[in-house]
């Protein structure tokens, strides 16, 4: 079983770049001191953001994707049999890693109730319709929704958490949190709040605690508002196309 690890750092303080420099920078000092022990091999995404590397390869998106998005990144770019996403705030335990490789001929797993953390097989989102590829490129919509959009695709493959203690809840931190994984102590913010990006609880649902057809007409209309912003970007945009496409092939000569 070659895994290979990608840890994903989101923007979270997108007004202010010294903060978020050294909140990526705290996570990462902490994932390093864990993970010299793993042997598995790490590669960060940089997801909106930009920080010292530590020396370990980098994918950088230069705008924040969505979760689901990032899904696919690591699946195209995996170097090993199996591909492991981990948020920059999270850590598997060495329980946790021992407890990884016992699963090997498995399609995919979580190590928590709530699938923070995903080991995949390399390939397991090779099926994916173009619709539901097209849609893990709609950014807006964040953590929340979007990793739902590949949830379907690893029920098919019988996606489980491998965790005994799985339905634990954490005190300290105050997340999911249990014997193979475990969230790193410091400050854990609301990513889809910071870079407002749309979820359930801004139309009155949490936790998708109603019916599917509410929860199909919130998304649509969360959608629709946010291609309509979308739209107004690209428009503002117009000029840049008429003034540059008459000299597309017209670039200046200068020795």
């Amino acid at each position: 079983m070659r895994l290979h690890c990608f840890i994903c750092a989101t923007v979270a303080f997108p007004d202010d770049l010294e903060a978020d420099l050294k909140h990526h920078g705290y996570f990462l000092h902490a994932q390093v001191a864990a993970f010299q022990k793993t042997g598995v091999p790490l590669t960060l995404i940089q997801n909106g953001c930009e920080f010292p590397s530590l020396g370990f390869p980098v994918i950088r998106n230069p705008t924040p994707k969505s979760l689901a998005y990032n899904y696919l990144l690591c699946d195209a770019n995996c170097a090993g049999d199996y591909w492991v996403f981990l948020p920059e705030d999270c850590r598997i335990t060495q329980e946790g890693w021992e407890a990884v490789r016992k699963r090997n001929g498995r399609a995919c797993f979580s190590m928590a109730k709530d699938p923070k953390c995903l080991v995949c097989r390399k390939g397991i989102f090779d099926g994916l319709t173009t619709e539901i590829r097209a849609a893990c490129d709609l950014n807006f919509l964040g953590k929340e929704i979007s990793h739902l959009l590949v949830r379907g695709e690893l029920d098919q493959h019988g996606f489980h958490c491998i965790t005994p203690d799985w339905a634990q809840v954490s005190k300290d931190p105050p997340l999911w949190s249990n014997r193979y994984f475990e969230m790193i102590p410091g400050v854990h913010p609301n990513i889809n709040r910071n870079l407002k990006l749309p979820a359930l609880d801004d139309y009155g649902i949490s936790g998708y605690k109603a019916s599917r057809a509410k929860i199909e007409e919130i998304y649509a209309k969360i959608v629709t508002s946010s291609l309509d912003k979308m739209e107004a970007d690209a428009l503002a945009c117009k000029e840049l196309i008429s003034k540059y496409g008459r000299i597309l092939t017209e670039v200046p000569y200068e020795e």
